[in-house]
């Protein structure tokens, strides 16, 4: 069976058909790239510059294409394959903080790496992996498979389709090597933290190479309870089938086991000595919903327990073959599948309220007389499926007239996706939301008991019933929600990039036309689902960028975008599918400039940019006064606009071969436009921040003596800007989460030990133990430390 039939059986037709279509009808390739490059064509391809392993030359994340960063009128950011090998970062998590204008907005769980990002003050959270928009913003991603991480800054709708507008975190795949290789490398460290790697390259013929690598991860938590574990395959293969056509195939397979704990847990704390806790107003004095005093509970309060599970396994398969016809045209042709199967038997945080009590009524609230009395929690049985295709097609065409150069490209894609889910819930502990009577239903948890509960006290540390309570699936009787969504899209762009032959101008223009059609069955059961109305989605997104170049350092541009975001995923309050598009414009000017051969790197840009029909997560009392009682889970609404205005700047200097930095830096207001409450109107959104930055240098020694050693030093900091609790009755901010500034060390080795190509690395995480709100329901690891040793073949 030659490779065509094994594809076509392997359903990858999509890739081949056009692929063999286009290279049918050309008879002749002018020039065809030597067998000895990499084998990738350069149109479709990117790399590191040579005269900084941090420095990117050029991005796919612009146009699809290989266009020079320096010659696009956007703003983006790469983190090299080297940037992030020194960095030794695991996940995207680790990687985002030295993103210019890019925070940590907060983890769903504190070991999932399932970060949500804010980019230039506009909530991401939708994953792309090599261009293309995947299903779920649960994806996990590991670095076993992840070459180097572009940002494309504002609104990208051109590139991506459905794109939130402060930008998007394209992730590109590992590629095979062409040399034969074998490297392994095992990391310890805090925490009981284990991860071993296996990374082979093969390249049997000029013509071939495969490139297939392995990980396994386990690790406890600084928090009780608290740990997770993974396993990550990932293979790659690259076929020259011409001298002018190249065929890449790519699969990854990850399985993550976690028990997760607790956020930030809410708390509702008496006001006055005559009423309860529970029918307490959610703010009194330095006490606000949501944010727990250390006096209350200490920062490492873990009440999940040892059966608080979530196991997932996500799938990507992608394939694309690229060729090119002469020096004018070449195409593209790829598919992608991916696929994530979560399932959840654990405490909901949003469900879960420490009620607190005073010691003495009659003293009221002061300090070390409000104490920890019980948790009202209930648990959730969540099963989600996620499942998306995509295919492009892109054909690219490279002219030259009239004293100009253009590049232009014409693309297609296709996408298809499901979602399924079905959620129960045992029933709340309480008999109303605010009640402070324990449930009588026979399937509500017990509550939790604290060493200061008023009955029923428990020692700390002592086993809870409910964490044996919640391992029975009968106890979970209360339906919550059961949604089964198709989406199919297709689009048309067309992109141009323009240029003077003595490259002082360059000109971007494209537009893209999105049309999508939803369909939806949703209920709290699936006995009791019925079709839902979903919009029609049309959209047309735009950009024009003009950059000039006066002399040849430096450069200044201006561009205007939007964006089509879709709609967003999420549930109203009733727990059906929320049904309006998001949208953003963005309008920004920009500096790029490179001195001493490259070697120092400065670029800075304003920006200002809007976004419509915002989704907004609703709150305990909105939810209550609605329902009458308050269900696990997550409920928004789309009754927001939000807009940003700020400046980023981001520096990367290689002064000498010795030493190496990177800095980065952003300024950025966002605020709500027209909400419902009007009283909000202008006002700050919780968990963003003003300012933000981060630091990361290397130092390489170059004497003989210690030649192989270096020295890293990384700073990541944040402002205490960021808005925790908001009043709706004044719009004004009642309590802030801290700012904080991490400091992290590394010293590595790379060498020859005992005869044998080999590297040795020691680094350590926030070296100040600093207790850290890394997002608005994160909280940052403490101190910690890592070893790691690899050895290559």
């Amino acid at each position: 069976m030659n490779i065509h039939q094994a594809c076509l059986r392997a359903g990858l037709w999509p890739v081949l058909l056009p692929a063999t279509l286009l290279a049918q009808g050309v008879a002749t390739v002018s020039k065809a790239p030597a067998l000895d490059e990499v084998i990738a064509l350069p149109e479709f391809s990117v790399s590191a510059s040579t005269d900084n392993s941090w420095a990117a030359a050029s991005s796919m994340s612009g146009t699809r294409t290989n266009v020079p960063i320096q010659n696009l009128a956007r703003s983006v950011q790469v983190l090299t394959s080297e940037f992030l090998a020194d960095l030794r970062a695991d996940t995207m998590s680790d990687a985002a903080a030295f993103l210019t204008g890019v925070t940590s907005q907060g983890k769903q769980d504190a070991v999932f790496d399932n970060n949500t990002f804010t980019v230039r003050g506009m909530r991401q959270n939708r994953h792309y992996r090599d261009g293309v928009k995947e299903g779920f913003v649960g994806m996990i991603n590991d670095s076993l498979t992840v070459d180097r991480i572009e940002s494309l800054r504002g609104p990208s709708s051109l590139l991506a389709g459905v794109v939130e507008p402060g930008g998007m975190i394209n992730q590109i795949s590992k590629r095979p090597r062409t040399r034969n290789e074998v490297s392994v490398k095992l990391t310890s460290g805090s925490w009981n933290y284990f991860r071993g790697e296996i990374d082979a390259s093969v390249a049997p013929t000029r013509q071939f190479a495969v490139r297939a690598a392995v990980a396994y991860q386990d690790s406890d938590s600084w928090r009780d309870w608290e740990g997770s574990q993974r396993q990550v395959a990932y293979v790659a293969a690259v076929y020259r089938l011409t001298p002018a056509t190249i065929f890449n195939l790519r699969g990854e397979s990850i399985r993550y086991e976690a028990n997760v704990a607790i956020a930030v847990p809410g708390i509702r704390i008496p006001t006055t000595a005559s009423t309860t806790s529970a029918t307490a107003a959610p703010t009194f004095g330095a006490y606000a919903f949501g944010y727990v005093p250390e006096e209350i509970v200490p920062w490492d309060f873990s009440p999940f327990g040892p059966n608080n599970l979530r196991t997932q396994e996500v799938y990507r398969v992608g394939g694309d073959v690229q060729h090119k016809f002469n020096d004018t045209f070449s195409a593209r042709a790829a598919t992608h599948w991916s696929r994530s199967d979560r399932r959840d038997l654990r405490l909901s945080g949003s469900a879960t309220t420490i009620i607190a009590r005073f010691l003495n009524p009659a003293a009221g609230n002061v300090p070390g007389n409000v104490v920890a009395d019980e948790i009202r929690w209930a648990a959730t049985k969540d099963d989600e499926t996620w499942d998306i295709w995509t295919y492009q097609v892109d054909l690219r065409g490279q002219f030259a007239y009239a004293g100009l150069k253009h590049e232009a490209i014409l693309g297609l894609e296709r996408i298809e996706s499901r979602n399924w889910r079905d959620r129960w819930d045992t029933p709340n502990s309480t008999s109303t939301a605010l009640g402070a009577a324990p449930s009588t239903n026979p399937n509500a948890l017990t509550r939790y008991k604290f060493p200061t509960s008023a009955s029923g006290a428990l020692p700390a540390g002592a086993f809870q019933p409910a964490w044996q309570e919640m391992t029975d699936v009968a106890r979970y009787s209360s339906p919550n929600s059961y949604v089964d969504q198709t989406l199919t899209r297709g689009a048309v762009s067309f992109t141009n990039v323009i240029s003077t032959r003595d490259d002082r101008w360059h000109l971007l223009a494209g537009a893209r036309r999105d049309h999508g059609e939803n369909r939806a069955l949703t209920g709290t059961t699936i006995a009791t689902i019925a079709p839902q109305a979903l919009p029609i989605e049309n959209a047309t997104s735009k950009t024009v960028g003009l950059l000039l170049r006066p002399w040849r350092p430096v450069s200044f541009y201006v561009s205007a975008s939007d964006s089509f975001s879709g709609v967003p995923t999420g549930i109203d309050v009733y727990g059906r599918l929320l049904d309006k598009p998001e949208s953003g414009e963005s309008i920004e000017a920009g500096i790029k400039s490179q001195f001493l051969n490259g070697r120092l790197a400065v670029e800075a840009a304003a920006f200002e940019l809007d976004r419509k029909n915002t989704r907004r997560q609703l709150g305990d009392a909105e939810i209550i006064s609605i329902l009458g009682f308050l269900p696990s889970g997550a409920r928004s609404t789309q009754d927001n606009g939000e807009e940003s205005k700020g400046f980023e700047v981001q520096v990367l200097a290689r002064p000498s071969p010795a030493y190496q930095a990177s800095v980065t830096y952003s300024q950025i207001r966002t605020r709500l436009v027209a909400p419902d409450n009007p009283i909000r109107n202008g006002g700050p959104i919780t968990g963003r921040p003003r300012a933000s930055g981060s630091w990361f240098h290397k130092y390489t020694f170059q004497s003989d003596r210690l030649r192989g050693f270096s020295l890293t030093n990384a700073v990541v900091w944040v402002d205490g800007k960021r808005a925790d609790s908001i009043s709706g009755t004044t719009g004004q901010v009642t309590n802030y989460i801290p700012g904080y500034a991490r400091l992290d060390f590394g010293a590595g080795y790379s060498g020859r030990i005992l005869g044998r190509n080999a590297t040795v690395s020691l680094s350590v995480r926030n070296a100040a133990d600093r207790k850290i709100m890394e997002g608005l329901q994160s909280k940052g690891d403490g101190r910690s430390w890592r070893l790691g040793l690899g050895t290559r073949f």
